[in-house]
């Protein structure tokens, strides 16, 4: 596998975010969802696309209080994601009108800037 295969494998996913499109890589070989950690192992050709529900769990999260970029003022959250097709996302939480609370159901959806976040699911 080459250096831009590996490119081109983390690239598709991150192509499919700035179209505001939740997709999750799994093996062609296998059928098994693919830790996002791991895409660089893959070429392209071993993995198919397929869109994700946008429904998980907060796994973890932090809240900072000082500025690290310019780009988040504090206070503001880093949160793990798990999910329900299984893997792990880095992200934050928006609307937020109680506490975090370890294993809350979370929805995906993309603010104003394009970027991935997650808000409390609503019961329905």
């Amino acid at each position: 596998m080459s250096a831009a295969d590996i490119k081109t494998t983390k690239a598709q996913f991150a192509d499919l975010i700035a179209e505001g499109e939740l997709w999750l890589p799994y093996e062609k070989q296998t059928g098994a969802v693919v830790q996002l950690t791991d895409l660089e192992i893959y070429a392209p050709d071993e993995l198919d696309w397929k869109h994700a529900s946008g429904f998980g769990k907060l796994a973890s999260y932090v809240v900072f209080h000082r500025e690290y970029h310019p780009d988040f003022t504090p206070p503001y959250n880093v949160s793990i994601i798990r999910l329900d097709e299984g893997p792990f996302l880095l992200s934050t939480l928006v609307d937020l009108s109680g506490p975090h609370k370890i294993g809350m159901a979370v929805t995906a959806q993309f603010d104003a800037s394009g970027r991935l976040v997650f808000s409390p699911a609503t019961n329905t």
